[in-house]
């Protein structure tokens, strides 16, 4: 990994050694970020920096980045405000490439006094190589190296990566993203983006082989011409997924205090993302939604949808949502129906689309497996959601595995659909076999309609 027009890449993301500046001895906010290096396990080598302690953590304490054997290429900083300014200057000094700032008190904050702090920070960095991600930001998250901004992190190393304005959407993003199979290449928060922008990542992200979709959040932007042209280049070699936040006078009053951004006119950011081809989400949930849709389906998917559940009542909500999000709803041949006769009860059910199954109280598994694969199978269906069907206890393993088989042979995309949520929907099996899971079929079907281009 090389750097690029001053970006420094290396130091982010595959760096050897990282310092964490004003680390604390005890449990206080600071000791977060040196447990993360810890768990799950930063691969470089690690210095706390403590003028006071000798030893943290098990590992010994240097009092100044200047007192430190090597230049380190990466340098998370948690002092107080007022310590900020020196602190990158010795960085400078030392030639570190790249200082991730948690700290506060800066642009933020909307005072004169917090913009003449940040645009000191700045030029104090500008005289040396150091670049600055922050201030005001949660550090990065790079499973492939152990980086991460959060004790407990995963380990699983995968195609997403995310860029956000706030800090603890990363963690959350990535936390429940895990629990529905998901895994990330690398995360960014960046805070007040006095430095390095979201611009500067959107430009290294389109270009990197290990990412295969970019995820945003945004509240504002510094130089919105650059941001502009930045997602356009992402929007063209990746899968991009956004959240801008600050649409309505309220968001974007809060957003300013968030991060100290400008958030700008809803409709002017609405027709920039058409423009460049962004997938546009308003919510975490929708997020997530999305994330899982682009992470098992392709985006050339067809647009033919087959319905099959057990539940009767959910079947007619699912097919409105197809008509509503742009999809149809898949016409099954004769020889598909005549072989789901052969599987489901006549009595209350159907074998037309929506497939009703009816009430399976025995072979659960065995059941749907046959009509899921039958119908997966048909020439006209593209796509199927299925609702319920989940049996309980050791066979939730094997009802998962035998969805994604069916997927994988047959080249149908299949989504779960819980009912009303609940277990179900969160138990991992699905995520370990790679079955994209979803909270009720209408989250499914626009998920899946967004991410295959036939709903904005």
């Amino acid at each position: 990994m090389s750097d690029h027009d001053g970006f420094p890449a290396q130091a982010l993301f595959e760096p050897q050694s990282v310092a964490v500046v004003g680390v604390p001895r005890g449990l206080k906010t600071g000791q977060i970020f040196l447990q993360a290096l810890l768990n799950p396990g930063f691969h470089g080598r690690i210095y706390p920096i403590n003028p006071n302690a000798e030893e943290i953590a098990g590992l010994r304490c240097y009092p100044s980045i200047s007192a430190l054997p090597e230049t380190p290429d990466l340098a998370i900083l948690v002092v107080p405000t007022e310590a900020a300014i020196s602190v990158v200057g010795e960085c400078a000094e030392r030639g570190v490439k790249a200082a991730v700032l948690f700290t506060a008190g800066f642009s933020e904050l909307g005072t004169e006094e917090g913009r003449r702090r940040e645009a000191e920070l700045l030029a104090t960095a500008r005289r040396g190589i150091t670049r600055i991600q922050g201030p005001n930001c949660m550090s990065l998250y790079v499973p492939k190296v152990g980086l991460a901004m959060l004790p407990g992190m995963p380990s699983a190393v995968g195609p997403i990566s995310f860029v956000s304005q706030s800090g603890s959407l990363c963690g959350f993003i990535v936390g429940v993203g895990d629990t529905r199979g998901l895994a990330f290449s690398k995360v960014i928060s960046i805070g007040n983006q006095a430095d390095l922008e979201a611009a500067d990542f959107f430009e290294y992200l389109a270009d990197d082989p290990e990412t295969e979709i970019i995820a945003a959040y945004i509240e504002g932007a510094k130089n919105g011409r650059r941001l502009r042209r930045a997602l356009a280049h992402a929007g063209r070699n990746k899968r991009l997924v956004v959240w801008k936040s600050g649409r309505t006078s309220s968001g974007a009053r809060a957003a300013s205090s968030h991060t100290g951004s400008l958030s700008g006119e809803a409709q002017v950011w609405s027709a920039l993302l058409r423009q460049v081809g962004a997938i546009t989400v308003r919510d975490m949930d929708e997020m997530l939604d999305v994330l899982v849709a682009c992470y098992y389906v392709p985006a050339n998917a067809g647009p033919r949808v087959a319905i099959l559940t057990g539940p009767g009542g959910p079947a007619v909500s699912a097919s409105d949502a197809v008509e509503e999000n742009g999809l149809v709803l898949a016409q099954l041949s004769t020889g598909t129906q005549e072989v789901l006769r052969g599987i489901i009860p006549s009595a209350g059910t159907s074998v037309r689309n929506p497939i009703d199954m009816g009430m399976v109280v025995t072979e659960t598994v065995e059941v749907y497996r046959r009509a899921t694969e039958a119908t997966a199978r048909d020439p006209n269906v593209d796509a199927m959601v299925v609702i319920g069907g989940s049996p309980v206890g050791a066979s939730m393993e094997a009802y998962a595995e035998t969805i994604a088989e069916i997927s994988q042979r047959t080249g149908t995309a299949i989504m779960h659909a819980a009912v009303g949520g609940g277990e179900v929907f969160f138990d991992r099996a699905f995520a370990r076999h790679g079955v994209p899971t979803f909270a009720s079929p209408e989250r499914a079907l626009r998920a899946y309609a967004r991410t295959t281009g036939r709903q904005s």
